[in-house]
């Protein structure tokens, strides 16, 4: 198959490397991580923008066809083949997904960077996850698993209010049922039979959990058979939707570092993974959330901070190098520009403070949001020597943020004349 037409420019020769769902931030880490290393690779998108692919970096990139996962690996396969890559690695949840589920095709004809079955279906099922982690005595949430709707009553007992629903895994994982959320949050008996009327129709249930309050904990890893190699751990300054927009890196907990040694041995794990807890706000009670098979969204935080994780990747699975980390940056903080800037248009749309449990004002969060561009912050997105990525992203959300302001303009200039009729009736 001739690419050409598909390729925003085709490789002459060999490649070293595949990078799959790679456009997304993470991808883009990832791809300036090769490309300064002089590795080449071919990065395949869906049709969706994405930071990735307006970089300087990014010589050959490919849109994969919008069809089954199975044309999909077809399409995959005949780029390996034309291009001799000896590398193949999954850059998001359904890249992770489709190279386990047709493993025995891809390796066959590349090196899959990613763990063995056995452990990647396991962190794809959030099920077997947490009991993997129960039975190994780390902390997790409180659990019930309902059967029939009459069990309300008895789960409400166990777990208390709110409860939280979660989605049981990874979209289109192995043997895990679709939901289209992520996490709820149910404060009444009556929500939670409405979340459930609303999203168990056909007899299939979330993860439903006990609500656990505090801070979130990341602790991004580097495991080679099982042997915890690298670990660092990074607090969430400012968030959006669940989502860290504002980060620094931190000496790891080492309970947290124990439990997470545990969980990947247990596992025998290769390659990057990221594990996640909570950790009340008195420090007294710590649970473990989950655990992500792939890059986290802020890898490029871990890079600039020293720790060269995609490198890593390369190097270990294609040549069998383990890793050897220096010291990394305590201290270091990346900011996401793009996130930062949604949480504030939401906070000024009456929306959640982008500091969790602060209600800032509109000026100082205002502040807050421009100090993010301080010159000791680096940007997951934006680089000097390689800034259309930061710049097209910012412009994808002008309209959004104009939007908004005109909103806000229509709804005064609509209390102005009310104002005016009720002094004019006396009101």
């Amino acid at each position: 198959m001739n690419f050409a037409s598909g390729f925003s420019s085709e490789p002459e020769g060999p490649v070293d490397v595949l990078l799959v769902n790679g456009n997304n931030r993470q991808g883009l880490a990832v791809a300036r991580s090769l490309a300064r290393h002089g590795v080449s690779f071919i990065l395949v998108s869906s049709a969706l923008p994405g930071p990735a692919s307006h970089s300087r970096f990014v010589k050959h990139e490919v849109i994969a066809p919008p069809t089954t996962g199975e044309e999909v690996v077809e399409f995959l396969l005949q780029i390996i083949q034309q291009y001799r890559i000896p590398l193949a690695i999954p850059a998001s949840d359904q890249a992770l997904v489709l190279f386990d589920r047709y493993r025995s095709s891809l390796e066959g004809h590349t090196r899959l960077a990613m763990a063995n079955p056995q452990a990647v279906r396991n962190v794809l099922d959030k099920r077997l996850n947490l009991e993997l982690a129960q039975g190994l005595g780390v902390p997790c949430p409180r659990q019930f698993e309902m059967q029939d709707i009459r069990q309300i009553p008895e789960m409400i007992r166990a777990l208390g209010l709110p409860i939280v629903l979660k989605r049981s895994g990874v979209p289109n994982g192995p043997n895990i049922p679709d939901f289209n959320f992520k996490v709820l949050y149910a404060h009444s008996e009556q929500q939670l039979r409405d979340y459930i009327a609303e999203h168990c129709r056909h007899g299939h249930y979330p993860l439903f959990q006990e609500c656990a309050v505090g801070d979130v904990h990341n602790l991004c890893c580097f495991a080679a058979q099982g042997e915890l190699i690298a670990v660092h751990e990074y607090h969430s300054i400012r968030r959006h939707n669940g989502v860290g927009v504002l980060r620094k890196i931190v000496a790891p907990l080492p309970d947290l570092v124990e439990h997470s040694r545990q969980l990947l041995r247990a596992l025998n794990w290769d390659g990057v993974a990221h594990v996640a807890f909570f950790i009340s706000h008195d420090g007294k009670k710590k649970w473990y959330m989950e655990t992500n098979g792939r890059f986290w969204a802020s890898t490029e935080g871990s890079v600039q901070a020293g720790w060269d994780f995609p490198y890593w990747v390369y190097r270990y699975f294609l040549h069998g190098e383990k890793p050897v980390p220096g010291e990394i940056k305590i201290g270091s903080k990346t900011c996401w520009h793009h996130g930062d800037l949604m949480a504030l248009i939401d906070y000024f749309e009456g929306g959640e403070s982008p500091t969790t449990g602060t209600n800032p004002g509109k000026l100082r969060a205002l502040g807050q949001y421009l100090s993010g561009f301080s010159p000791g912050i680096h940007s997951d997105i934006f680089q000097w020597n390689d800034p259309m990525p930061g710049i097209m992203e910012h412009l994808e959300l002008a309209p959004l943020f104009w939007r908004s302001l005109k909103n806000k303009v229509a709804r005064s200039f609509r209390s102005v004349p009310e104002a005016a009729t009720d002094q004019h009736s006396g009101r």
